[in-house]
């Protein structure tokens, strides 16, 4: 590879890549835990000290940096508001503080570490065409889990979901971080991957999503990321002369960030109040199907003591529910609820104890739940 520029981190990099294929399915663990993060932490430092000494690009143009940091809210709400279609499942992550400091180490470092391998290598080699596909193609490789392979060698099916669901779209992306690091800088796929990255670590629910749609949200997001940015990168170039520092537009994207963090926090659980779409007429008389109910949360207090014709927010399963509290059953020390759809005929057969219970009505707003209600209907018919 002639006029091949750090050929030593090329050469660790493979390196790695095959002790990877080997460590991850002798033991997971070790590898996921210790080896990994240790092997990009050590990558990490030596870049900072690398970059001292040669020219490696931050920035191109400031606004794109604003530009992938909207892109990145809006993938993350939309991908959030799947679980009002698809329901959610509780994290398999620990919130406790140090738990999540030592999740951001072992998956956070991983990504920064290869971001700025990706950074270095494309911007020093970026007229080496080879150089570029090689370095995409390792980065690819590095992030495969072998050791599902081996686990789902034998079963056909879940071999091509695991395929659709994580190997197509981790090739999608990498395509797409790549072009993004050429284009502009190795900051905007890593701003990208730490918003996703941090918000699966610290959410405290995720989206209950099957496989396909996982795998077609990876594989599509990509592409339209690259188009928009493609369509920005020749803008640019026809508009150069006309190019200038737009206040009005600076502080329309800053808006729209602190709404779409807002709303994130929102969606998260973070505030007083959540929202809920709901799927049925059970409830007709005070909120229809697609409409969409907003709940405030209680205290634990609260829970034992909520009034008589109340309507609770509850969960059967991974489903949400909103009927209305008839009658309050208590046994010694524990207090049931019965609960009734206002437009049902009959109560409902199960009880319901305050552990199932998210919230109390508080309001509703017409209509705009439809889509969820739509999505929901079409994946399940």
């Amino acid at each position: 590879m002639r006029y091949l520029k750090n050929k030593v981190l090329l050469t660790i990099l493979t390196l790695y890549t095959l002790i990877t294929m080997y460590m991850i399915t002798k033991d997971n663990v070790l590898y996921t835990n210790i080896i990994n993060p240790l092997f990009w932490s050590c990558i990490i430092i030596y870049l900072l000290w690398y970059t001292k000494h040669c020219y490696i690009r931050f920035f191109k143009n400031k606004k794109y940096v604003i530009y992938i940091t909207v892109i990145s809210c809006i993938q993350v709400i939309t991908y959030f508001y799947l679980g009002f279609i698809f329901g959610f499942s509780k994290s398999p992550y620990n919130h406790k503080i140090q738990f999540m400091l030592y999740n951001i180490i072992i998956y956070i470092i991983p990504v920064i570490g290869s971001e700025m391998t990706r950074g270095v290598l494309i911007t020093q080699n970026k007229n080496h065409k080879l150089a570029l596909i090689y370095t995409t193609i390792i980065l690819i490789l590095i992030g495969i889990n072998y050791n599902v392979y081996t686990q789902l060698f034998s079963n056909k099916e879940q071999f091509f979901q695991y395929n659709c669901s994580y190997v197509l779209p981790s090739i999608s992306a990498n395509i797409l971080y790549t072009y993004l690091t050429l284009k502009c800088s190795f900051l905007l796929p890593l701003i990208f991957r730490l918003f996703s990255n941090f918000f699966v670590i610290l959410s405290p629910i995720l989206p209950n999503i099957d496989w396909f749609v996982t795998g077609s949200i990876g594989m599509l997001s990509p592409v339209i990321i690259y188009v928009l940015f493609k369509y920005r990168f020749v803008k640019e170039k026809q508009d150069i002369r006309r190019r200038n520092s737009n206040l009005i537009t600076i502080t329309s994207y800053i808006i729209t960030l602190a709404l779409s963090i807002t709303l994130i926090c929102f969606m998260l659980g973070a505030f007083m109040y959540e929202p809920i779409a709901i799927l049925s007429n059970s409830m007709s008389d005070v909120f229809n199907r697609g409409d969409v109910v907003i709940y405030r949360k209680l205290t634990d207090e609260e829970l034992n003591k909520i009034p008589l014709y109340s309507i609770i927010i509850y969960s059967v399963g991974e489903q949400y529910i909103a009927h209305r509290v008839i009658s309050i059953i208590k046994d010694n020390a524990h207090v049931y609820y019965q609960t009734k759809g206002d437009s049902n005929n009959v109560a409902d057969k199960l009880l319901v104890s305050p552990n199932q219970i998210k919230g109390v009505y508080t309001f509703n707003i017409k209509y705009i739940g439809f889509p969820s209600v739509w999505l929901y209907d079409y994946f399940n018919s």
